[in-house]
């Protein structure tokens, strides 16, 4: 394949923790890899979060000396985009801020999905601030969860933030004695009986940042820790039982971690491959590229895959 000199794709995955963009020449060859904070676009809306990730977007052509102009194609896979209409709103605010045409908004599930089997059939099951179900299975797209962290999104870092939280304020009403999760949370986060209200409802805490203490905790055994961490587990295997009763599949396929949550190894990683060991038709892998990886391939290719989301 010739490469066109100076031409390129940009590829974002975009979640709650982190906005991570890559650039290539046309034939996929990496210009630049960059990370930047993350932005949730169900909490902050289309305007807001289309003008932040455009910036970071200027920013990091800016980097390499890129012209906006000799880009062939910007494909962002957003957490929280989940109905057509929200994609719609997302192309349009960006199309206009960034006065380029040839923008491709699609979940940050799919780019993953995309990134981890290059097309084929397979499932991922995405755990970062939220969670959710992508699978492939002969030539259908199935979700399953991801419903958002007031709803859903089990086996998250917000739900494994909100359970411990739960559990601890039960510990604080003398339903359990002190737990070591509860002295951690004390001491990492400040936060105690007699201000966790304050520090949750009027504050700016992220709810999420309590995931890793909680998995620090189960790895030393602490039992309350350890209940969510399974209740967690199990949540994600109840996903992948429910794609294949509903997509009826009956052939083996493989599945990707992926997420800060689950894609490096700790025991909620473990105690999850473990428990979807017991089904004999899935196999754990590893992905074949990142989820922004992903965005660059649907940037290029724009399968027809993308309609059937």
């Amino acid at each position: 394949m010739n490469t066109n000199a100076g031409q390129f794709f940009i590829g974002i995955d975009s979640g709650g923790s982190k906005c991570r963009i890559v650039i290539a020449a046309t034939d996929m060859k990496v210009i630049l890899k960059k990370t930047y904070t993350g932005i949730h676009y169900s909490v902050t809306g289309a305007e807001k979060y289309s003008s932040l990730v455009s910036l970071y977007i200027r920013d990091s052509l800016k980097i390499k000396n890129l012209k906006l102009k000799d880009c062939k194609g910007i494909c962002l896979g957003i957490a929280g985009a989940r109905e057509k209409s929200d994609r719609r709103k997302l192309k349009k605010s960006f199309c206009a801020i960034l006065n380029f045409k040839n923008v491709l908004i699609t979940t940050d599930a799919m780019t993953a999905l995309y990134g981890a089997f290059e097309g084929e059939d397979g499932i991922i099951i995405i755990s970062g601030t939220g969670s959710v179900l992508y699978g492939l299975s002969e030539n259908k797209i199935k979700r399953v969860g991801g419903w958002g962290r007031i709803i859903g999104d089990e086996g998250s870092g917000y739900w494994i933030g909100k359970r411990a939280l739960n559990l601890i304020t039960k510990e604080f009403d003398g339903s359990f004695s002190q737990s070591l999760l509860s002295e951690h949370i004390s001491n990492e986060f400040g936060i105690t009986a007699g201000n966790v209200n304050e520090r949750i409802f009027h504050g700016k805490f992220n709810i999420q940042d309590i995931a890793p203490a909680v998995i620090e905790c189960a790895e030393k055994n602490c039992p309350l820790s350890l209940k969510i961490i399974s209740e967690a587990a199990g949540d994600l295997v109840s996903h992948v039982k429910t794609f294949l009763r509903t997509t009826n599949r009956k052939n083996p396929v493989n599945i990707v971690f992926t997420g800060s949550v689950i894609e490096n190894k700790n025991l909620l990683s473990v105690m999850l491959k473990r428990k979807l060991e017991k089904i004999k038709i899935v196999s754990v892998t590893e992905k074949k590229h990142s989820p922004e990886f992903g965005a660059l391939l649907l940037a290029k290719y724009k399968p027809d895959i993308l309609s059937k989301l």
